[in-house]
């Protein structure tokens, strides 16, 4: 039993060396004397500054372990901070080391707080810590750290083995800024626990964490539970048991219940993830344009698997469901899969079908089919893509069919639809034959990799054709361009009620009395969208206009919306402008010119009424800025000139009313006269040669400047008021007409008597129905005596006109004799203070 003694006696030798190693250890190492060297070694390789301000504390048996306080670590070569930790404590196993394994114990970091930013360049504030090491001293290849570390061990033919008992982190904040894409993070509360981590082994992880953001704006809880398994290569991620919960605000998106159920493995190499028994649902509401509430959408799947790099993509009894309502209308949405292999090698499957269904005004009926897969990942075809819409609206309906093949690449993320046959059927009881045909045809290519989507669509409305060309890119920030060519484009034809729609809408909104809805103008459309395009028409008919030769030009970038270099041929004349819409100012305007164009059968096509003829030049510059309609009409700015020639108003001649109450100063029965109103009447009109005016428009109001009409008998200038109230949808326009020896005639004599009388006639009223007065109260009585002579006298007096004057007509004596001339008498009384 030597043998025996002799190995007790070593080892109680090696435990009385050991033992007096570690005394002196405890004794003579203090484990402040490595906060610099630390800090220096830290300096030097990464440039960043490491701070320890609390404790630093180390513990030998039975781990080796290090506890350290307030801990901080700078950006690099700056004295901003890239993180804190309040505490950390971590600890190794001493014996395992002697086998060259890594055995830790618990891992505890609390108060961890970081801040990532990511620049223009892609490029991570951590990158330094976690690049590849360099020899500068030997000028060696770069090698990655776990490789050289790797390779170092297998020479001496043991590897390294890591065993963690567990990891605990609890009140973390990170705040996350990507200068690339304009994201801006934050995540508090963040607190994150596992199970044993080794080799092959799966672990238990629960985390959660408050979520929020600026850009995009978003407040949510988030918390993930499951089971998590790391191969020893570190390629392969398989999470079981999945459980992923989320409620709160996301962009334009309120999820009271967002779940994710199922077994997911994910393949970093391949970058290929396929799951298992996938259940998701979520809850909440959605905003937009047309908000969607009560929404409840599931996904289920037995199996799905995607791969596109290798152009895999396999699903098995794949379902999707959404309901909820738009707008306040019920919807449905589905979508089915049962069975969908594509892989390298082959493509099959069963049909795919889809639906979506909206009930209420508008309502849609959507269904769609992909049928006849084969090919491979890589050359992916479909024997028919069928849809068949429709779409009511009040009377209307608009039936859509169509079908095309599909080619399709995964690897390459290419969808071409290269034989597009649809057909489009509007029925409508205002369509003149009540139903109307429209066949189109074209392709259709995306490109999903480079973000790209083209399209050319050709079609005939009846025997005229139309062609359109368009482009898009950048989902995130839409950029398209686009051109549409026409021989004879009719809106009229398939929108015939916008124009009787759009009469009724300016009368209701031009009654004084009748309150005015305040409907928004919402130009945020215009946001993130760079667009740019034209369109030409050899004939266009919109909402009964009609031109020739039309064209225009339509840009929109940072917001703001132009249509330059609008041209078009029209009424004997030309027509030359721009449009802007400005969302960042919510402004809109207009500016151009109409010149020497046909004024009564532009205002007949435009309006059904033809109050204006002549030919006439018109100049705008307008603007306004609002919210909504009445906010527009009430800042309306800018200028309005007119030139009108040889033209005439029609329903009213104000030398005939002249005339009148001339012939019923002069004898006859003068019941009604006074401050008489022009009699209305379509068969009449007012003559002139020349018209001008000038329209000055600030805060909504319209002055009128610089008046002159010009007729062979009567001059006509602007009085005061001279004013159109835009929001009211009224004028107030006080006339100067004077009468002129112009005309030798008949006319001309009976109107001799009123010559250099300056008469007020007042035009007020709505834009659309204006009434017209002659203010004769406001003539001076004895200017008007003069005029009018011993007429009035006589009337005044009661006194019988002479024979042969006046005459009968309107203005003759009734069966009853004088009675009907006492209240114009009593009247022009007060007008010539009798």
């Amino acid at each position: 039993m030597r043998w025996f003694r002799r190995i007790a006696i070593g080892a109680v030798a090696v435990a009385v060396l050991v033992t007096i190693g570690v005394i002196a250890l405890l004794v003579l190492v203090d484990p402040d004397s490595y906060r610099k060297p630390v800090a220096d070694t830290i300096k030097q390789r990464y440039g960043r500054t490491l701070r320890i301000d609390g404790d630093l504390k180390l513990a030998l048996f039975p781990r080796l372990g290090v506890y350290v306080e307030k801990l901080s670590l700078s950006e690099p070569h700056s004295a901003q901070t890239f993180a804190v930790i309040d505490s950390a404590r971590v600890s190794v196993a001493l014996w395992p080391l002697l086998s060259r394994q890594i055995v830790l114990d618990h891992v505890r970091v609390s108060g961890l707080k970081a801040n990532i930013v990511r620049n223009r360049n892609g490029k991570f504030n951590f990158d330094d810590l976690i690049a590849t090491a360099q020899n500068n001293d030997l000028q060696t290849a770069p090698v990655p750290m776990r490789e050289a570390t790797a390779g170092a061990i297998a020479a001496e033919g043991t590897s390294v083995q890591l065993d963690v008992a567990g990891m605990d982190f609890t009140g973390g904040e990170l705040a996350y800024r990507d200068f690339a894409t304009g994201t801006s993070l934050r995540f508090e509360r963040v607190a994150a626990t596992t199970g044993r981590m080794a080799p092959g082994v799966p672990f238990a992880f629960d985390a959660s964490a408050r979520v929020l953001g600026q850009s995009p704006r978003l407040d949510a809880a988030v918390e993930s539970q499951g089971t998590m398994l790391f191969d020893p290569s570190g390629r392969n991620v398989a999470v079981s048991n999945l459980d992923f919960r989320a409620t709160g605000v996301l962009p334009s998106v309120r999820a009271t219940a967002f779940t994710a159920r199922g077994d997911v493995t994910y393949d970093v190499r391949r970058s290929a993830i396929a799951a298992t028994n996938v259940a998701v649902l979520f809850q909440g509401d959605v905003a937009g344009t047309t908000p969607l509430t009560g929404i409840e959408t599931r996904i289920d799947a037995a199996r799905a698997a995607v791969e596109l790099g290798a152009g895999r993509l396999e699903v098995d009894k794949l379902s999707v469901t959404a309901q909820g309502k738009a707008d306040n209308d019920p919807f449905e949405a589905s979508l089915s899969a049962p069975r969908l292999s594509i892989t390298e090698q082959q493509a099959s499957g069963e049909g795919i079908t889809g639906r979506a269904r909206l009930t209420g005004q508008p309502g849609m009926d959507a269904r769609f089919s992909l049928a006849g897969i084969s090919g491979t990942g890589d050359k992916l075809q479909l024997d028919q893509f069928h849809v068949n819409a429709e779409f009511r609206q009040g009377p209307r309906v608009v039936r859509v069919t169509g079908d095309s093949p599909v080619e399709a690449s995964l690897k390459q993320r290419t969808l071409t639809l290269p034989a597009v046959a649809a057909q489009v059927q509007i029925d409508d009881p205002a369509l003149p034959a009540k139903t109307l045909q429209i066949p189109l045809t074209g392709t259709l290519r995306g490109d999903l990799g480079r973000q790209a989507l083209a399209a050319r669509l050709d079609g005939r409305i009846g025997e005229d054709a139309f062609s359109v060309v368009a482009d898009a890119a950048q989902w995130d920030a839409p950029r398209i361009s686009f051109s549409m060519i026409a021989d004879t484009f009719d809106f009229d034809a398939l929108w015939p009620g916008a124009r009787n729609r759009a009469g009724t809408a300016s009368a209701a909104a031009t009654a004084p009395l009748r309150p005015e809805v305040d409907e928004p103008v919402d130009l945020s459309g215009l946001q993130g969208l760079t667009v740019n395009g034209s369109v030409k028409f050899k004939s266009l008919v919109a909402r009964g206009i009609k031109a020739k030769e039309v064209g225009a030009n339509l840009r929109i970038a940072g917001g703001r919306a132009e249509l330059s270099s609008v041209r078009a041929a029209m009424y004997g004349g030309r027509l030359n402008g721009s449009l802007f819409a400005d969302s960042n100012a919510q402004r809109v305007g207009a500016s151009g010119s109409l010149t020497n164009v046909q004024l009564q059968p532009l205002l007949s096509d435009l309006t059904g009424t033809h109050t204006l003829a002549g030919r006439g030049t018109l100049t705008v510059s307008l603007a306004a800025a609002g919210k909504t309609v009445s906010a527009l009409k009430r800042n309306l700015e800018g200028t309005v000139q007119a030139q009108v020639r040889d033209g005439a108003i029609q329903g009213v001649n104000l030398a005939q009313s002249l005339r009148e109450f001339r012939a019923l100063a002069g004898g006859g029965s003068l019941a009604g006269a006074g401050d008489m109103t022009a009699q209305q009447d379509a068969a009449r009109r007012t003559d002139f040669t020349d018209m001008t005016a000038h329209v000055i428009f600030a805060n909504g109001l319209g002055t009128v400047r610089d008046l002159n009409l010009k007729s062979p008998l009567l001059r006509v200038t602007e009085g005061d008021p001279a004013r159109i109230d835009v929001p009211a949808g009224a004028l107030d326009l006080m006339l100067r007409v004077n009468v002129v020896a112009t005309s030798t005639g008949q006319e001309g004599k009976e109107l001799a008597q009123l010559r250099g009388l300056a008469i007020p006639v007042q035009v007020s009223g709505p834009i659309d129905q204006p009434t017209t007065r002659i203010r004769w109260s406001q003539v001076g009585g004895n200017a008007l005596r003069g005029a009018l002579g011993a007429g009035v006298d006589r009337l005044l007096d009661g006194v019988p006109a002479p024979a042969g004057q006046g005459g009968q007509g309107d203005g003759a004596p009734t069966d009853g004799g004088s009675p009907s001339r006492e209240p114009l008498r009593e009247r022009l009384k007060g007008l010539f203070n009798r």
